[in-house]
Order: structure tokens, then sequence, then C-alpha cells
């Protein structure tokens, strides 16, 4: 058995801010068999300048852009720094979503923020990033990304949610695919309601709400949901195709709120029948909106009529799981071991995928990239070769 410190950051298109998670893997590369913990996390929330230039991402010149890369990377880069400092950590490696600003996989096209030549200049260790430009490359949906990681370290349940920005569903690695959008909604809403409020805490507003139903069938009707296989979301989609269905002028935002819970909870838990498909299951349910105390209400009175039940797990879990995944994901790009699934994606083939970055500054001991090649030799050579490597 072998042990990994790696950090994992997520960004995701809610906005909510910037996850950094950091956990020990240890695991035997040959058997494919892994544990984790996780040692610290951290949330670090966006400015209100930031978040606002994130939020106008898609509609930037291309030098604006570029600008935005560039600023966002260094913020990255701080933030990462300040994390390793502050915790007292000592990473073998560091991997990275990045923020997505386009995704098109239908035209052959994602775009995620954090370049990591530059973000790697404030680290010691390898840096991983760029984890859907291979699988998109090659036919595929580029996302969802984490049932990898879910196929390796939660096996406990049949299936996991992620109410992030977008809703998804993964079963033990086989599949997964993004439901519908979720917090990225329920957050513009709230920020309409109130230019304070960066959610609907607890889910208090859409509460006090009533459903709209000729919204919710117009909702319910859009054309993604009729698509089968592998598919995945992107924000361009939903300010096309979601908010101008739901007009502020014309109905309150509790109103709006209340029924765009019911249009989440009833093609989550639609999904969630069909995938776990036998008369009983259970589910693991992360990300900010498991937070939400009206969304979480009505999604497990759906799944209980049908025998599915919502395990408990700690905050943490909850909170950072998709960060811990990605520094997984870093991981098996390191060791050289597949880490997106076309079986998830549709693309042509399984691959390895994140492009690696060095970092800037010298290991004293000898360095983790030698300790990756080490093991991926080791897959391939014979016994009396292992030997002399190791003599030498």
């Amino acid at each position: 058995m072998t042990s990994f410190y790696g950090i994992g950051i997520m960004s995701g298109t809610s906005l909510d801010g910037l996850d950094l998670c950091s956990a020990e893997f240890t695991g035997d590369s040959e058997a494919d068999i892994w544990g984790y913990r996780i040692e610290q996390a951290v949330t670090v929330t966006y400015s209100k300048n930031m978040q606002e230039r994130l939020g106008n991402a898609t509609t930037l010149s291309g030098i604006d852009l570029v600008k935005l890369q560039i600023d966002y990377s260094h913020f990255v880069g701080q933030c990462l720094e300040k994390f390793i400092e502050s915790k007292t950590l000592h990473p073998d490696f560091v991997s990275s979503h990045g923020h997505t600003v386009f995704h098109q996989p239908d035209k052959g096209l994602t775009f995620q923020l954090g370049d990591g030549e530059i973000i790697s200049t404030y680290i010691r260790c390898p840096f991983v990033c760029n984890f859907r430009s291979k699988d998109v490359s090659l036919g595929g949906q580029g996302a969802p990304l984490v049932p990898c990681g879910e196929k390796f370290l939660f096996q406990q349940t049949d299936l996991c949610i992620n109410l992030g920005g977008i809703a998804n569903v993964g079963c033990k690695g086989d599949k997964g695919f993004d439901v519908c959008p979720c917090n990225i909604v329920l957050n513009h809403l709230a920020s309409i309601h109130d230019s304070g409020l960066k959610y609907d805490k607890g889910g208090q507003l859409a509460a006090s709400g009533q459903v709209i139903p000729d919204i919710l069938t117009k909702l319910d009707e859009l054309s993604y949901y009729k698509q089968t296989g592998p598919r995945s979301l992107g924000f361009e989609w939903v300010s096309k195709k979601v908010f101008p269905l739901l007009n502020t002028e014309e109905h309150s935002i509790p109103d709006l709120l209340s029924t765009y819970v019911e249009h989440i909870t009833e093609h989550v838990a639609s999904c969630c029948v069909k995938a776990i498909n036998k008369p009983k299951g259970t589910v693991l349910v992360t990300g900010g909106g498991a937070f939400n105390t009206t969304l979480m209400q009505k999604l497990k009175e759906k799944l209980l009529k049908h025998n599915i039940k919502v395990v408990d797990t700690d905050d943490e879990i909850v909170e950072y799981k998709e960060a811990l995944i990605f520094a997984f994901l870093g991981l098996r790009s390191l060791l050289n071991m597949e880490n997106i699934f076309s079986s998830v994606t549709g693309s042509k083939t399984d691959t390895v995928s994140g492009s690696i970055h060095h970092g800037t500054q010298c290991h004293s001991k000898p360095s983790l990239q030698d300790r990756f090649n080490f093991m991926i030799r080791k897959k391939s050579l014979g016994v009396n070769e292992l030997r002399i490597i190791r003599e030498k």
C-alpha cells in the first residue's frame, strides 16, 4: 500500500467560491483499490468583483478573456499558496478542475479558466488541470468527471447525486450524466430578489412560494430532457434556454423558486429511479443544494415513494466531495491510470486525462515524478528488472 498527499481544487458554475481540499490517498495501484482521508478543507469566497467577472465571462472579448484567465490563475495560485502555508501542508501534487466558461461538447468545445503554468509557479509539486479537453476531442461530453472518483472512493451507496450549479448523478463509475441546472438557477433568482443574497438560505424563499404549473410545464418540455445516453450542460445553455422562462416581471421570486425546486427534485428523483432500477436503494447527496432544506425535503419525499433512502454523511463530504475527487483524478493522471470513462462520457475510449505542470521550486528530496514514474514502470517490468532498479 502506498500513500499520496494531494490537494484538489474545485470552482462550480454556481460561483459560490473556490473549494480547496487536502487529502491522503492510500491504495494499491496494481489492484486499483483506494481509500482516502480528508486532512483540511476550506472555501474561499469570491469577491463581488471576481464573481461578476466570472459571471460575465461568456460575453467578454478575446483580450478581456485572456486577462481574466491571467488574473484568475494568479488568484487561484495565491489561494493555494496561502492554504498550504496556513495549514502547514506538504502536498505531493495539486489538481484543479478549473472554472468552466464555455462547454459545448457537441461543437467539440470546452474551456476552463485556470492556467496550469501560472498556478504552478506558486507551488513545488506537480499541478494537474485541463481534464475535459481530451475526452471532448474524442467525441465525449467531457462531463461529468466525478464518477471515476465515486467508483473508487464512494462505493457504499447505489448512486451519488451532486446538487451543485448543475445537478448530476453517478452510478458507481459505470454511468453518469448532468440531470438539470440546479444552484446556478436558484442563486440567480435569489440575487434578483435581493442583491445582497448569494443564495436562498435553507430554501426559505422557495418554501414561501407556490408552484406555477405553466412554467413548470415549459421547463419540463425543454429538449435536453428528451436526450438519452451521455449528456452534459453548460452555463450558455442555461442562460439561453432556462433564464428566459423565469419571467421575474410577471411572477414573484418565491413562486419561481418554488417552481424550480419542484423541477429539480422531479428530474433528479426520476433519474435516480431509472438508474438504480431495483425495489429499493440508497443515494449519497452532496453539493451546496444538500443544505437547501426545502429542496432536500421534497427530494427525499419523492425518493421514499420508490424506497430510495438518502444516507447521512458529514458536512465535510457534502461540501468538498468534488474537490476531493479532482485531487484523486490528478493522482491517477500522474500514475498514468485511466481517470475518464467512456461509459460515462460517451467518448471513443477511456483516457488518462489532465495536463501536468511542474512546480517552480526544487525539492530537496527525490521528486514525486520519480516516484510516479517508478510505479508506472513497475506495472510493466519483471521482478529481476525491478530488483536492479531498487539496487540503483
